[in-house]
This record gives structure tokens, C-alpha cells and sequence, in this order.
């Protein structure tokens, strides 16, 4: 059968189905709480080599890279033990392809008669995997032997039949064998299912016509894909995370240690490159990412932000692609670093330096500026390994994930979406509180969007929420394993000068505090102490355990967001009355359910902060928008004597030299890392961090917002290629 461009629109849109559906197979088969309710899982369909052709979008992150796994298979198991009709293999090994031991993904090739033809994946997060710590992640971990140990690639599964040897070993790992057993069985129906179905496109357009079809589909979104970026500017953008563990040298122990991913993004023609080079080195403890790790939250990233309209075809956008990185760092960690906290530490770290670069990358493009946006919230102290003992003396562990309710990053057409979770991450979802209730002994107090959480900007970012449950039919005490980053400082970066989302919040409180009835952290934060959460964390029964998730980033400058959508935003419960004029420069008052804008004290307001940002100097008058070559939002490029000059885009005012750090020569503000926060700066460590406002010189827009540490020299986030023959001439 011919396969024409129609014919090849369907074969994709099926693929696509064929993913859906195995993920539904999953959920119905197991009834695990994590999958079935949190949707922490993924499926994929790969060719007979592993390229990536097609992926779920729950949880992107565990799928862009599994053709590293089934390249170790075919490489490997070819002649012993084989790969054969009906076989599927098991690994949770993060150096080979996984995020990090918990996760539990497993492959099946699909055979056409006597011809492998493609594979079937799915990965699902596991309650427990082993290891010395319930949960899988250990804070006192010195290596991997500290933690589960990676199972490498296993035939669990031969000619359709389960190997019970190997499915024995695996689930005596594990302090939650019912729950992984459910879960094994709901991956291999799932891939059985995608199986079927591949076979059945078989029949339709022949073996020939569907290998072809998937080669061409690949070749196909390449190709889209390098269009995109040509049309996108060559230059190089910086991005720098943080996150803090442990640190250790000989015998010597350090707590509470920054340790940095550092990020230089550059984009040249029809090629990305990605150089993580000077990042710190490697955590002695769980913290570390492996390769696999930064390569799928990296890919996962760049579908996200730069994909739109195109397919999501990792195997197609990897042939775009190149990662630098440096081993023994902590995002490249070498054998045998600890790595099972990756997910909620380095590697939400490296999504917001990928997510950063990329929002800089498109917002320098009048045709893509639309697609760039903010960060959506990043890890945070809500992600949660609990476990303990029932009232009966039964054992319980799993993974709560309420973190997922965090904001979402502001467009330059959108708000950010309130408690929508991780962009990279767009099926994830907080379990349902009465099915975490249920299967656990908790009692939730109150799940709520959390008030001036999202980042200000022109567009605001997503709110974030607030959570806090209590022991409920139990006398004992529950140990708590909180990923607990992003208390310090914010992580969740704005995009063209708008701000940072509200950091993340972490504390246990006495049950006689009263937090459903509070209306957030400010009302809170003298009822404790508050502290790091740590190895030896619980939760007694007479104590509450309130987190809240972090904002989105907003986009541009706060100051000129439409002073009705922030009266919106009062109504709604998502902006308070202080923090309208406090975040945006706006004037409220509330005569019952109604509010009214004061708009000659907001327009006062918003004048006096502008000639704040100035040191007490009068703004430059704007007379007009500047026409010039864009480089960004804020800053075009104009031919005058002699070469080029960056001005304002607003103001026309003259920023440097084409070819000199635009950075250098803006007007700054460094404020502290709990400016917007009512506990921030309670957190042992935050004092080493600090908020950075960039003005223009001229008008004191606010053009950029970064988060550094202390006494580190100001990163030149934008570095832009100037012709060394201008064509655009200044009015």
C-alpha cells in the first residue's frame, strides 16, 4: 500500500491513540494510588532501534530518553538471554536510562513474524523499591549503595509468559509488594496492548509501509523542527538553578550546602547545544542527576516550550541536539553517586535552566516571542515519601505528591495557569485528598490556592496551594521524607522581567493551630519554629504538617499589568488588597463584594516606584515604541555611526555597543531571597541568597529578574551575535 501524506497523518495520530490507551490499561489493570491518581507515569512507542516516535504526556520526563535503555538491550541481549516474541524487560537503573531508582519502566519489542519492528515502554514511580530507607530516598545517603540498588535490565517477562524467578526477586525488594505487583501487571498489559495495536497498523498498511511510515514521520518533524529554530535568533543565554543538600569531605559534614547548575544555552542556525560544564561537582549524597536524568528533562523541556504545534517526537529532536556536560557534577553524577532524589532536586534545577534559556531564546523572535514562557513551579517541599505504621501495626509507605499543585509560568498573552503543576509534567496530577485519606492514615485539614503566591509580572503567574494534614487512627508517629527545596530562595523564574513565584513553604505546627481558617503563611508564620526537614523528620499525632507548592513566573514588568486584571484577581482570592499595590503598583478598596480601583493613587504609586528603581531620578519620557532589529522585549538593535547599539524598546535609550554585556550597563536592585515571602528568610541559608531587579537606565522598566547567591558576579543571561553590517538605522 502507498503511504501518502495523509495516510502518514493517520499513522500518527494512531500512534498518539495507541500511547493513550496503553496508559489507560495501566491505570484500569493496577489501581495503584500513585499511578491510578497521580498519573506518575508514561508510555512510549519507540522503532526497532528505540528512537522515540511517539510519547504520553503524563509524566514527559520518564520517556524522552528510554531508546538509551533498549540501545543497552539490543546491544547486549541479543544472543544471551535473547530478545524474543512476547519478552519484556524490567529495569529501574538511573545510569542506564531511568530517573532514579523508583521508577520502574519496562520494554517490549514487537515482533512481525520473525521481524522486530518496534518497541513498547511504559514507567511508573514505585512506593518502594527497596533500600535501607522506606520510599526509596535516603538523606543520609553517602552513595548508591546507600540507597536501592539499580536492578539492570531483566527478562521479567518471556515468549508472554511472566518468569516468576525474576518477579520474585523483584518484589522482595520491596516493602510494598502488593502495589509494585499491581503495577508490574498493569505494564505488561499496557504493552501487550500497544503491541496489538502496532500489529494491527501492520495489517493495514503492511510491515514494509509502517517501518517506512515511522522513518518518514521522523525525517518529517526533524526537518519542522530545524525550520523552527532557523527562524530563531543565533546567540548564547545563561541560566543558573540551585539546590541544597548536605556536603562532606573526609569526615567532615556540612549541612545545608548550595550546590549550582549553571547553564549555557546557544543556538546557531538549525542546531541547539546545551553546556552544563560548570556545574558544581557531584553531592555526596542522593541529590545528583545521572546523565539519563538531565538528558530527559532536558528534551522534556524543549518539547514543551519550543514544540508547540509541532509533533512531540523526542527521537526526532534528538538528532538536533547536543548536550555538554562534565562527569562527577551534579548532573552528570558517575558511579556510584547517590541519585534518588534526583528528580525533586538537580534535575528540577536543570528544567528551569533549560525552561529559562529556552523563554530568553524566544522572546529575541517577533514571529515565536508569543511561545516563550515563564517557568511552572519546580519541586518543592510538598513531594513527599511518607511511611509508618497503621493502628493495627501494619506498615504503609508512598509517595505524596501535592507539590503538582504549583502554578503555572505566565505568556506574554496569558496569565500563568493557577495550581495547574510542571509544564514537563502536563498529565501529573496531586492524588485526590479523600483517596490519599483513604488508603492512609491522614486526615487533610485544608487543600487551597495559596494568595499572592504567582510570580508578578505584566502577566501573572500561576498561584500556587497550601496543604496541611495530620496522623488520623493512629497512636504513632509518620516518618517524612520531603524533597524540601526551593524553601530558601525562589525557583520558579519569571521570563522578560516578570518576577519569581512565591518559594516554597515547609512546616510542622501544633494541631491546636488553627491553618484551615488562616489565609495563608503571614497568619502562620510565628506558630513555629520553622526548620529544614531532615533524616529524622515525622509527624507526631498531636502536630500538623502544612507545605505549600510554588508559583509560576510572571511575565514582564509587574508595574504594567492592567490594573482591572489585578482588581480580577482581588475578586477571585488569588491577589490580596496589599499585595495589589505592593506586587503591581495598584490602589484597591473593597466596599462589600465589589472593588474599586483608585486610579490616580495607582498611577501616583506606580510613578513614585519607578523613580525608586532610578535612585530618586525622574524616568525618561516614552515617546513611542523603537523600531530596530529585536533582540528581546525590552532591547533593539540600531545601526548608529560606526556599528550597532542596543537601546530601549520603550524608551530608545541607549543601553551599550552591539557586542558589549547589555547586563553591565543596566540599572540594578539586589533585595533579599524573601522580599515577597513571610517565611522565606526563616529558613536557615536563605541569607545567602538574593533577588536581582534589572531596569532600564532610562525609563526603569524592569527587563529581567535573576536569583544568585550572594557575591556572585551578575550573569550576562543574553550574548547575542551583532552583523558586522547593519541595515536598520535609528529614527
Amino acid at each position: 500500500m502507498t503511504i501518502g501524506p495523509i495516510e502518514l497523518e493517520i499513522i500518527r495520530h494512531r500512534l498518539e491513540a495507541i500511547n493513550a490507551d496503553a496508559g489507560e490499561t495501566l491505570v484500569r489493570v493496577s489501581g495503584s494510588q500513585i499511578a491510578s491518581e497521580a498519573s506518575d507515569f508514561n508510555t512510549a512507542i519507540m522503532t526497532a532501534d528505540g528512537t522515540v516516535i511517539s510519547c504520553s504526556k503524563f509524566i514527559l520526563v520518564q520517556s524522552t530518553s528510554l531508546n538509551l535503555i533498549v540501545r543497552d538491550i539490543l546491544d547486549r541481549y541479543g544472543e544471551n538471554p535473547g530478545i524474543g516474541r512476547g519478552d519484556q524487560f524490567l529495569t529501574n537503573d538511573p545510569y542506564l536510562g531511568t530517573l532514579h531508582q523508583p521508577d520502574v519502566t519496562l520494554v517490549a519489542p514487537i515482533f512481525h513474524g520473525d521481524r522486530l519492528i518496534a518497541w513498547a515502554g511504559s514507567t511508573v514511580h514505585e512506593p518502594d523499591v527497596g533500600g535501607p530507607v522506606s520510599g526509596g530516598f535516603n538523606y543520609a545517603a553517602r552513595s548508591i549503595f546507600d540507597e536501592a540498588i539499580p536492578i539492570p535490565p531483566v527478562k521479567i517477562v518471556e515468549a508472554g509468559s511472566v518468569r516468576r524467578d525474576i518477579e520474585r526477586d523483584y518484589l522482595a525488594r520491596t516493602r510494598t509488594p502488593e502495589l509494585n505487583a499491581l503495577d508490574l501487571l498493569g505494564q505488561i498489559a499496557a504493552n501487550r496492548a500497544s503491541e496489538r495495536q502496532v500489529l494491527e497498523l501492520c495489517a493495514a498498511y503492511g510491515t514494509d509501509g509502517l517501518v517506512h511510515a515511522m522513518d518518514r514521520l521522523l525525517a518529517s518533524t526533524e526537518a519542522a523542527f530545524r525550520r523552527r529554530l532557523i527562524e530563531l535568533p543565533d546567540g548564547i543565554w545563561r541560566e543558573n538553578s540551585f539546590i541544597q543538600h548536605e556536603q562532606r569531605s573526609g569526615a567532615d559534614y556540612l549541612p545545608n550546602q548550595v550546590y549550582a547548575v549553571r547553564l549555557a544555552m546557544a543556538k546557531a542556525g538549525d542546531k541547539l547545544s546545551f553546556d552544563f560544564t560548570a556545574s558544581d561537582d557531584q553531592a555526596p549524597g542522593a541529590v545528583n542527576s545521572t546523565y539519563p536524568t538531565l538528558a530527559n528533562f532536558t528534551m522534556a523541556a524543549v518539547l514543551v516550550h519550543i514544540c508547540q504545534g509541532l509533533p512531540w517526537m523526542p527521537g526526532a529532536i534528538w538528532r538536533t541536539i547536543d548536550i555538554h556536560t562534565r562527569k562527577a557534577s551534579i548532573v552528570d553524577a558517575e558511579w556510584p553517586a547517590g541519585v534518588a532524589m534526583s528528580t525533586g532536586t538537580s534535575a528540577q534545577a536543570i528544567r528551569n535552566c533549560v525552561s529559562g534559556c529556552l523563554a530568553r531564546l524566544l522572546d529575541g523572535s517577533a514571529a515565536h516571542a508569543h511561545m516563550a514562557m515563564a517557568s511552572s513551579q519546580s519541586s518543592g517541599a510538598g513531594g513527599m515519601s511518607i511511611s509508618g505504621h497503621r493502628r493495627d501495626g501494619t506498615p504503609f509507605t508512598t509517595l505524596f505528591l501535592d507539590e503538582l499543585s504549583g502554578g503555572g509560568g505566565a505568556t506574554v498573552r496569558a496569565d500563568g495557569s493557577d495550581t495547574s503543576g510542571t509544564a514537563t509534567s502536563p498529565g501529573a496530577t496531586p492524588s485526590n485528598l479523600e483517596t490519599n485519606e483513604a488508603y492512609y492514615p491522614v486526615l487533610y485539614l485544608t487543600r487551597r490556592e495559596l494568595a499572592d503566591s504567582g510570580g508578578p509580572g505584566m502577566r501573572r503567574g500561576g498561584v500556587g496551594a497550601m496543604h496541611a494534614y495530620r496522623p488520623h487512627q493512629t497512636d504513632r508517629s509518620i516518618a517524612l521524607l520531603s524533597m524540601a527545596q526551593g524553601l530558601q530562595h525562589p525557583a520558579t523564574m519569571g521570563a522578560a522581567g516578570g518576577e519569581p513565584g512565591l518559594p516554597s513553604g515547609f512546616a510542622i505546627m501544633s494541631c491546636d493551630v488553627p491553618v484551615a481558617v488562616s489565609s495563608g503563611w503571614a497568619e502562620l508564620a510565628d506558630a513555629t519554629d520553622f526548620r529544614l526537614p531532615d533524616a529524622a523528620t515525622r509527624l507526631y499525632p498531636d502536630q500538623i504538617l502544612v507545605t505549600s507548592s510554588q508559583g509560576g513566573g510572571g511575565f514582564g514588568d509587574p508595574l504594567e499589568r492592567d490594573p482591572a486584571a489585578v482588581a480580577m484577581d482581588v475578586l477571585d482570592g488569588l491577589v490580596s488588597v496589599g499585595n495589589a499595590l505592593r506586587d503591581f503598583g495598584v490602589v484597591l478598596r473593597l466596599d462589600g463584594d465589589q472593588v474599586e480601583i483608585d486610579r490616580d493613587a495607582s498611577e501616583a504609586a506606580r510613578k513614585a516606584r519607578l523613580k525608586v528603581r532610578l535612585g530618586g531620578r525622574d524616568p525618561r519620557t516614552i515617546e513611542g515604541p523603537v523600531s530596530g532589529r529585536r533582540l528581546s522585549s525590552h532591547f533593539r538593535a540600531v545601526a548608529v555611526s560606526g556599528g550597532e547599539q542596543v537601546v530601549c524598546a520603550v524608551c530608545g535609550h541607549g543601553i551599550c555597543d552591539a557586542g558589549e554585556d547589555i547586563y553591565a550597563s543596566l540599572a540594578v536592585h539586589e533585595a533579599v531571597a524573601g522580599e515577597r515571602s513571610a517565611i522565606t528568610d526563616r529558613y536557615p541559608g536563605s541569607e545567602r541568597f538574593r533577588i536581582r531587579h534589572f531596569y532600564c537606565p532610562g525609563c526603569a522598566r524592569q527587563v529581567d529578574v535573576q536569583v544568585a547567591l550572594s557575591g556572585d558576579p551578575v550573569l550576562e543571561a543574553i550574548e547575542l551575535p551583532f552583523p558586522r553590517n547593519p541595515t536598520e538605522t535609528r529614527p
